[in-house]
């Protein structure tokens, strides 16, 4: 009995690591391989990054940056996170900004003469139900009509994108004197600390309820084996849906963050692929709270040091969606899993 236990702890302990490890070397393969295509476009790697982390690190306002950057990647590798759990493939994360952003941009209208804090309790409340009720539809549509929410996560995508292009030049919320689509100035603001503040809440509580709740069990069990889960009692198809609903509020907060604590407005295209930042942030923390935000800080750090990079090097600035696409893809391989289950077979 006790070395039966033994072994398991041992196995957890393995898991553990290996958990911690995998993440670490899928972003140290992805620089390397993004330095091999540097050095063939005749460019100097090792100047690249010192320019990426002189840029993401070296001073107080490029501190400022990565944290700016970093913060609504946690949000949406949380949101798809989240809905990955339970088995929901919540691909529609720029859709439920754009349309999170468009009812943040419209608040001003109709609460002008209200108080600040007022105007912003409405922008969150309301955007977190935008991005909520965008990211429901998918998985309403696939429990109904059988329909894959990927490719109507990935349709409402499109629809958000041009409807906001839209409503940024014929909106009474459109400013006509801008020369690129975008919203009035949006005069209340969402103060900075009262950002940094809320993210962290929302990473500890995910955090615990993940690990130390029964609906975290729940959630991770029906995402693994939801005809077990439904043999159980669980009601798998509400829970997946409030996932849903939970899941896009988090990418409307996102949202909420960007237009009313960063821009202080909405502009075209403000929210194009930061949808697939989160994911790639989730993937590489595996769904845990902390290897989500290491890889929300790594990337970004890639966005606030790009400038930097661009400025001081010969190297442009797109070095950074390569090694964000290196990293995406050896963090969804996952090299040293695979590594171990073919040593544990070649071992049986």
């Amino acid at each position: 009995m006790g070395a039966k236990t033994a072994a398991l702890d041992l196995r957890g302990l393995k898991h553990w690591a290996l958990g911690l490890v995998s993440p670490v070397c899928a972003i140290l393969i992805s620089f390397i391989m993004a330095g091999i295509v540097v050095v063939f476009s005749g460019g100097n790697p090792l100047e690249a990054y010192g320019a990426l982390l002189r840029g993401a690190f070296g001073s107080a306002a490029g501190l400022r940056n990565t944290v700016r950057y970093t913060l609504p990647i946690i949000m949406l590798a949380l949101s798809f996170s989240l809905c990955d759990r339970c088995g929901y493939f919540n691909i529609g994360q720029e859709g439920q900004m754009f349309t999170a952003a468009l009812a943040v941009a419209w608040v001003p209208q109709f609460m002008g003469g209200a108080p600040g804090f007022l105007q912003i309790l409405v922008m969150v409340l309301l955007g977190a139900l935008v991005g909520g009720v965008m990211s429901l539809i998918p998985a309403l549509l696939k429990f109904l009509l059988g329909i894959n929410e990927i490719v109507i996560g990935v349709l409402l995508n499109y629809i958000a994108t041009l409807l906001s292009s839209y409503m940024l030049l014929h909106a009474s919320f459109a400013d006509p004197n801008s020369s690129m689509p975008m919203s009035y100035l949006i005069e209340a603001a969402l103060p900075a600390a009262a950002m940094v503040g809320g993210v962290v809440l929302i990473v500890l509580v995910y955090g615990l309820g993940m690990q130390r709740t029964v609906p975290g069990y729940e959630l991770r069990m029906i995402g693994k084996n939801p005809r077990f889960s439904r043999a159980c009692g669980l009601p798998t198809v509400r829970i997946i849906l409030i996932m849903a609903l939970i899941g896009g509020a988090f990418s409307g907060l996102a949202a909420v963050g960007e237009v009313a604590g960063v821009y202080h407005k909405m502009y075209e295209g403000f929210a194009a692929g930061m949808g697939y930042n989160g994911m790639t942030a989730a993937l590489i923390g595996k769904g845990g709270s902390v290897g989500m935000v290491f890889g929300s800080l790594i990337l970004g750090a890639l966005q606030s040091g790009s400038v930097t990079l661009s400025v001081e090097t010969s190297v442009p600035a797109e070095l950074v969606q390569v090694v964000q696409g290196f990293v995406m893809f050896f963090a969804t391989v996952n090299i040293l899993r695979f590594g171990f289950r073919r040593n544990r077979k070649g071992g049986n």
